[in-house]
């Protein structure tokens, strides 16, 4: 694709402003570009993204030496073992992994793939899923039970099975929540690779324009800008020259620890024509095998009782014994570190007694689970219901369940909107270098 900036610089002053106003008429546009306030316009470009990367990625994966070589003899042999009935325990054994891969790895994607909105797939199901291990584990007294079964929605708690009881220690727990864990942070680290993928091929194809511009233009604070712009413009400065001086180093510190804001990091390296595997290299091991497995040992310390007590110990000794004005308005006698216990024990339970009630309405429901979970979307009440089951929480119940469904909703919004507007953005750039070259033609034949 010609460059149309070269195009641009070829042509006289009057056709560059020309073509300049085009293109801030087309970025108006797609600022407009809302489910809300333009939904057929945002349906059609979100349609035509979709339609679009589906048969590009299909294409793809049809040519991939991996699919011809390994994917499509592979599903040959399932479909023949399938057929024929033999291998039935080992197929149905490998069945189990690739569902528990995919589901986690899934949900990792759709927690980074909204491009600073994703679905919170972290919070609704990985921690609870961490609690539900640590129950069972004070509950059987070992860990000879099969976590994996806990995904595509089963409500089934796990079956303690056979095996000598006692305290099940700090490390075996983590260890038997790490798998899942590290599953969902290498899906975080694929749900990255859009804002990177979209941005280095716009930077190799010379596709620029107002926006692209400013996105990566090192902009001095001035007295003029408020409080947040300000913010938002020293922390994107900062970043653009921490990732140009640091490199892999840089990208891995930055996805090591929960960071709202790396999304822009991605499309820096984009721009910047980083390679991929550095990129992504980089973004796996700071998510995948840093922040999941921090946060995993927090967690674990949290919901495994015997290091619950000690951590609210060690907060109660850190914390005051009151917190003046405040805590004498709230009415509270116990100190602050107790009430958070309190509020952390209570909402473990109100967890595995809803867990309890997901598992008695299954054992009389035997519909596939896409089904019963169709019965809870035929309302908004019912949808809220069914998130707030799944989610523990510290304090703030009566408002919990409005915002978790809120977060989801916002999540498929937003996300559709982001791809309506990528999708306009490449529209217009084509409609804009068109004209560009029309007016160079125009030109050269005068």
């Amino acid at each position: 694709m010609a460059d149309l900036q070269e195009i641009k610089a070829s042509l006289p002053l009057e056709d560059q402003v020309a073509i300049d106003q085009l293109g801030k008429q087309l970025a108006a546009e797609r600022k407009q570009l809302r489910l809300f306030r333009h939904p057929i316009r945002t349906l059609y470009y979100f349609s035509a993204c979709a339609g679009s990367a589906a048969v590009r990625g299909g294409l793809w994966l049809l040519k991939h030496r991996i699919t011809l070589t390994l994917l499509l003899p592979a599903i040959a042999g399932y479909i023949f073992l399938k057929h024929t009935g033999q291998q039935a325990e080992e197929l149905q054994r490998a069945e189990t992994w690739v569902q528990y891969v995919v589901w986690w790895v899934g949900l990792g994607i759709l927690s980074s793939i909204g491009l600073g909105t994703g679905m919170h797939s972290g919070l609704l199901f990985l921690f609870p899923h961490m609690l539900k291990v640590c129950l069972a584990a004070e509950e059987c007294g070992h860990l000879n039970f099969d976590s994996r079964v806990d995904m595509w929605w089963n409500s089934d708690s796990f079956h303690c099975g056979s095996g000598p009881r006692g305290t099940v220690h700090f490390h075996d727990i983590f260890l038997k929540v790490l798998p899942a864990a590290l599953l969902w942070g290498s899906g975080t680290a694929i749900g990255e690779i859009p804002p990177y993928a979209f941005s280095y091929h716009a930077a190799k194809a010379g596709i620029r324009n107002e926006e692209w511009d400013n996105m990566f233009k090192v902009k001095p604070v001035s007295e003029g800008q408020g409080f947040f712009e300000a913010l938002l413009n020293r922390m994107k400065n900062w970043m653009l020259g921490f990732i140009q001086r640091h490199g892999f180093w840089g990208i891995f510190l930055l996805a090591a620890w929960p960071n709202a804001l790396f999304d822009l990091c991605g499309i820096c390296c984009g721009h910047f024509l980083m390679p991929f595997w550095e990129f992504f290299g980089a973004t796996l091991a700071g998510k995948a095998i840093v922040k999941v497995n921090m946060q995993a040992l927090v967690l674990v310390s949290l919901f495994r009782q015997q290091t619950r007590v000690k951590v609210m110990e060690w907060i109660e000794w850190c914390l005051p014994d009151r917190i003046p004005w405040l805590w004498d308005a709230l009415g509270h006698t116990a100190t602050p570190a107790q009430v958070v216990h309190q509020a952390i024990v209570s909402n473990i339970a109100s967890f595995q007694a809803g867990v309890a009630r997901r598992q008695a309405a299954t054992s009389l429901d035997r519909r596939w689970f896409w089904e019963r979970l169709g019965d809870n979307f035929r309302s908004v009440s019912a949808a809220r219901a069914w998130l707030w089951s799944y989610v523990p929480i510290v304090g703030g119940a009566s408002a919990w369940p409005s915002l978790v469904f809120l977060m989801v909703m916002h999540f498929v919004v937003s996300c559709l909107e982001q791809f309506a507007q990528s999708q306009a953005t490449y529209e217009h750039n084509r409609a804009i270098l068109a004209e560009a070259q029309r007016r160079q033609k125009a030109h050269a034949s005068r």
